[in-house]
This record gives C-alpha cells, sequence and structure tokens, in this order.
C-alpha cells in the first residue's frame, strides 16, 4: 500500500511537466545552402559524410517542424530528414530556363532552390498544405523563391507557418541608399516582396489563426529602425521578432541575423520563455545558422 501511494504522489507530481513536454512544438528555419539531391551536383560539392554532419545537427536542434531554404527538392531533403522521421513539402515553383553559374565557380551551376517545410511524424501532429505564396517570385520566370504555407496542428492547435526566403543584397538602410546599379536592383524587388508578406499576415489575421513567419529575410531586421522591419510590423498591427533579443554568433560576413522567426501575438503568447536560440554550426556547411524557438500549444 505505501509503495502505491508513493507511485501515485509521484505521477501526480511528473503529470503536468509530463503534459507539457508533449504540447511543446520545436519550431525552426535554416537556410541548407544548395542543398541537391546528388553528390557532387550543385554550387556546393558535398558527399555522403556532408549530408549524414546536416542530419546529426538536425538532430541535435531536434526540431519538430522546420522552415528551409535553398533545397533541391524533395528526394534532397529527405536525404537529410529521414522518410521514416518526417514529411516535406517542398515550393512548386518551377525551375527557370536560365542557367546560373555558381558565382566565381565556372562550369557549375545553381540548381533550383526552393523553400520548404520538413514536419516531425509525432504523435497528435497533423498539417495541412497549402498552395504557395507565388506573389514573392516576381515575373514568371523570375528567381525569385515562392514562400511555402502550412498549418500545423498539434491536439487540437494549430499555427499556420510561411517558410520564405526574401531577394538577397539588399541587407539594410545603407544597401537603401546605395547608388549601385546592382544594389538598386536587389532592393527594389525586395521591396516588392516585402508588402506580399504583410499582405498575407494581414490575411491571416482577418481570419482569426496565429501565425509564423520563418526563413531567410536576407535583411537585418534586429537593427534597430529597419526599414522593413517597420513595414512588416506596423503599430497598428505588430508582430514579434524573436531574434530581436539574440546575441548574433554564427557568420561575422552577415553581421546580424538575417534569417528570423516571427510570430503574430496569438502565437507569441505560446512562447516558452528563453527559448529562442541560434545553433552554431558544426559542420563547413551550410554558412547560415538555424534558429529556433519553442510554443506551448
Amino acid at each position: 500500500m505505501v509503495i502505491w501511494i508513493g507511485a501515485l504522489l509521484l505521477l501526480s507530481i511528473c503529470a503536468p511537466a509530463f503534459a507539457d513536454r508533449h504540447d511543446v512544438v520545436r519550431i525552426a528555419a535554416w537556410n541548407l545552402e544548395h542543398l541537391n539531391d546528388e553528390n557532387g551536383a550543385g554550387c556546393i560539392t558535398r558527399d555522403q559524410a556532408d549530408y549524414d554532419a546536416i542530419a546529426g545537427q538536425i538532430r541535435k536542434i531536434d526540431p519538430d517542424v522546420v522552415a528551409f531554404q535553398e533545397v533541391e527538392n524533395e528526394a534532397a531533403a529527405h536525404r537529410v530528414f529521414p522518410e521514416t522521421d518526417w514529411w516535406v513539402e517542398v515550393s512548386s515553383r518551377p525551375e527557370t530556363q536560365e542557367l546560373r553559374e555558381c558565382g566565381e565557380i565556372t562550369g557549375k551551376y545553381v540548381h533550383r532552390l526552393a523553400t520548404g517545410f520538413a514536419i516531425r511524424k509525432r504523435d497528435g501532429m497533423v498539417y495541412e498544405r497549402h498552395a504557395d505564396l507565388q506573389s514573392l517570385g516576381g515575373e514568371p520566370d523570375s528567381y525569385q523563391r515562392w514562400g511555402t504555407d502550412i498549418t500545423v496542428t498539434l491536439r487540437g492547435r494549430s499555427l499556420r507557418l510561411l517558410s520564405v526566403h526574401l531577394k538577397s543584397g539588399c541587407w539594410s538602410s545603407r544597401e537603401d541608399e546605395s547608388s549601385s546599379s546592382r544594389t538598386i536592383a536587389s532592393c527594389t524587388i525586395l521591396r516588392d516582396q516585402v508588402p506580399e508578406v504583410r499582405n498575407w499576415a494581414d490575411l491571416r489575421e482577418q481570419e482569426g489563426v496565429a501565425f509564423g513567419i520563418l526563413g531567410d529575410f536576407n535583411r537585418r531586421l534586429t537593427v534597430e529602425g529597419d526599414r522593413v522591419w517597420a513595414e512588416l510590423s506596423p503599430e497598428s498591427s505588430p508582430l514579434e521578432l524573436l531574434t530581436d533579443n539574440l546575441e548574433y554568433d554564427c557568420a561575422p560576413r552577415y553581421e546580424h541575423f538575417i534569417d528570423h522567426i516571427v510570430l503574430d501575438a496569438d502565437a507569441a503568447e505560446w512562447l516558452v520563455p528563453n527559448s529562442p536560440r541560434e545553433w552554431l554550426r558544426d559542420t563547413r556547411h551550410p554558412d547560415h545558422c538555424a534558429v529556433s524557438a519553442d510554443l506551448q500549444m
């Protein structure tokens, strides 16, 4: 009898913590830098050991949902998100007809770079795929990425998520004021993409659903007075920037976070205190570091 009572007391103490752990969803964003489905393909020459190292880093992060960028296709994603454990959704943006060389590397070309999601196959978790946010891509044959749009539901509580990869080359107010024709072109594209992201957020607010926007914004949103963040998060409808209070320690050439997790007010209420974090790279590539946060759903 004493043992039985003791066991019941132990269960009563542990039950809330156990329930909390099972209701937490860890969301993450990670640009996987030219992740292709074949060894040696694309701009980053990878072998099996490289894919294994990335998969190991994902296990270390231990996420439930990953918004990824720069992935060629579903097969490439499954090389680091095993099909036994993960559902994968990849943007349906078609390949452009234009061949693009890998920067200064001659004879190698950029393969399709897509946004997408990996969703862990865990008890109580289901998801729904929505139409891609194609308006981020600009012209029909543009090289710009579409946004991948899903809803994840854990035991009846739902969260709408958008994976984005915005135009590179317009990282801050310094570029906003540049007279370089190349930089002006980049900033013009980004300037057209930002209202599309905000419009997507407005629609979610009108529907009354909690939502998050994750991925490679290619913009230093945490810098005080940033124009893009002011447009994404107006005073009339503010959003929560989870990288805002983190210390950046990933790739010095970026100077500040360009990968972010953004939540609306409803989703921000689920945020586990002190859970947002940056994951330093254990591998020589990708050149970005993952960021993550825990939500008590």
